[in-house]
């Protein structure tokens, strides 16, 4: 079982490895014509621009998700069956039948500590 946070790494790469080939074929064969040019103006180098600024926004985020704890709020490093042992822990001690005796140890103990400032 792997991190949510690895299984994105591995998307992220399965996205920017196919875009830096294309823009690579790109540039090799200058062949991406997306409309012809008329009257002397193309807007063909605008498609390969945002090829290029959208794989390095995605390269950008995969460098932030793999070497800092930035989006560890969205992605965790967690790996799926420490998180699902944690997560079972954290019901136990939620369920419903405990907290009446959750309850009572804390009445208890600020019961005593209000006797003891008396």
């Amino acid at each position: 079982m792997d991190s949510p946070a690895g299984r994105l790494e591995r998307l992220l790469l399965g996205v920017i490895l196919p875009l830096i080939f294309l823009i690579s074929i790109v540039f090799i064969n200058d062949d991406l014509i997306v409309k012809e040019c008329t009257n002397g103006l193309c807007n063909n180098y605008l498609l390969v621009i945002l090829l290029i600024v959208l794989t390095g926004l995605l390269c950008l985020l995969l460098v932030i998700l793999k070497y800092t704890d930035i989006l560890n709020g969205w992605f965790s490093k967690e790996v799926d069956s420490e998180m699902l042992d944690r997560l079972e822990k954290e019901y136990l001690e939620a369920d419903v039948a405990n907290l009446g005796s959750s309850w009572a140890k804390m009445e208890i103990g600020h019961l005593e500590s209000k006797h003891e400032e008396e």
